[in-house]
């Protein structure tokens, strides 16, 4: 089974890995630089829109590579303004070769609002130039 995931960071790689080897055998997982295309640090819609882009970019890499994958995965960390504050969450996106989706949220923590405005400064700032 091969799984594509849109990263080369080692230890979402590792935690695919033994994710997927708990359900399959034989999993070969390939860790894929690919774009978000949103901001660097997204918030609200932008997570999920990160997530699905880097699905997006995975299945233009495996056109381009002529590469065949079982399983697509992107993962997106982001900020959401839930319960009127700034929380902090991590969303992937599974996706299988039929093209059917599955999307889930990792536990949140709450930014207090002493560090809001050192976010908008500084990774704000990076995304817009």
């Amino acid at each position: 089974m091969k799984v594509l995931i849109g990263t080369k960071n080692q230890g979402k790689i590792e935690g695919a890995r033994q994710a997927f080897e708990k359900y399959f055998k034989n999993v070969e997982i390939i860790g894929v630089d690919v774009n978000s295309e949103v901001s660097n640090q997204p918030f609200d819609e932008e997570i999920l829109k990160g997530a699905k882009n880097r699905i997006k970019n995975l299945h233009q890499y495996a056109k381009e590579n002529k590469v065949e994958a079982d399983y697509y995965i992107a993962s997106e960390a982001g900020i959401t303004t839930w319960f009127d504050t700034w929380i902090d969450i991590n969303l992937a996106v599974v996706e299988n070769a039929k093209g059917m989706q599955g999307v889930g949220t990792s536990q949140g923590f709450f930014i207090p609002k002493k560090y809001q405005q050192e976010i908008k400064e500084t990774e704000l700032r990076k995304s817009n130039g």
